[in-house]
């Protein structure tokens, strides 16, 4: 798909981060965009923000782990645009525990949004995407759906699924020769809230992967501000991919490190992960890819 101009695009997770700048650029290109967030007040600013741009915008206040409202989403987005072109599966959090203290609760949630969130909406707007000329469905994985470290047990298998999840539904278009194109996102380090927004079962102050931190909130703040690529740099990235055509689309030079390490210490690469801080900081911030 190398023109966004007149398209329709649903985006879950639209209230900030990649969600946002998402929504902002597609806008800036003439794509009527349908917001989907579960945060009242973060809707309301994305929606705000593309007041400047002439196009069709909507917003769509709903939690994606609710089944019966993702069901009812692709009829209200029609009803108010007419079409829907491009589905960007982008909201996620993530549930800080290891796998003795998680809870059955903390798997609903976490893999509700997850992991259910994605295959629900995916299986929703399918029927009509196969209905356009050209569709796409964008859906967001992780770095961390390609390889583990500990206490993220929740977020790793629901990138781990939603990568499976979206390669087997990209080899079924193919095979089935459907218009729709699949796309599978792999951010690494992207400068969003989604740890100040995560769920921890405990913190223990000190030094993390981004830095030293005495709390959750101060943890988070430097996740966001240490980040080698930017949420509005994240997205052009997964833009420019899908125009290329690029089904498997890595974000960011941490996260090409990080793939590049994987596949050659498939057994060794957790030791090998602090390389990887040192690397990103050999390059630019933003550096587009």
């Amino acid at each position: 798909m190398k023109n966004f101009k007149d398209k329709v695009a649903v985006i879950t997770g639209a209230g900030s981060g990649m969600g946002q700048e998402l929504a902002l650029q597609l806008a800036s290109e003439g794509c009527n965009i349908a917001l989907v967030e579960w945060k009242e007040e973060l809707l309301n600013e994305t929606r705000e923000l593309l007041k400047k741009h002439n196009v069709g915008v909507s917003s769509h206040l709903l939690d994606v782990s609710d089944k019966e409202a993702v069901d009812n989403l692709p009829k209200e987005v029609i009803e108010h645009h007419g079409q829907v072109d491009i589905v960007f599966n982008n909201a996620g959090l993530s549930v800080a525990a290891t796998v003795e203290e998680s809870t059955d609760e903390d798997w609903d949630f976490g893999l509700g949004i997850l992991l259910h969130g994605v295959i629900n909406s995916t299986r929703a707007f399918l029927p009509h995407l196969k209905k356009r000329p050209e569709s796409a469905i964008v859906n967001t994985s992780s770095i961390f759906g390609l390889l583990s470290v500990p206490s993220q047990s929740i977020y790793h298998v629901g990138k781990f699924g939603v990568r499976g999840f979206t390669e087997s539904l990209a080899l079924e278009m193919q095979l089935n020769k459907e218009t729709v194109e699949v796309y599978s996102v792999h951010p690494g380090h992207i400068g969003t809230n989604i740890f100040s927004a995560s769920r921890f079962k405990n913190f223990e102050p000190g030094s993390t992967m981004f830095g030293k931190a005495d709390t959750p909130e101060e943890a988070g703040k430097i996740f966001k501000e240490n980040a080698p690529t930017s949420a509005k740099s994240a997205a052009k990235i997964i833009l420019k991919n899908i125009r290329k055509k690029n089904k498997r689309i890595l974000v960011g030079i941490d996260a090409h490190a990080y793939d590049l390490l994987q596949r050659i210490f498939p057994k060794w690469y957790i030791y090998f992960l602090p390389l990887v801080s040192i690397i990103r900081n050999l390059f630019p911030k933003d550096k587009i890819n």
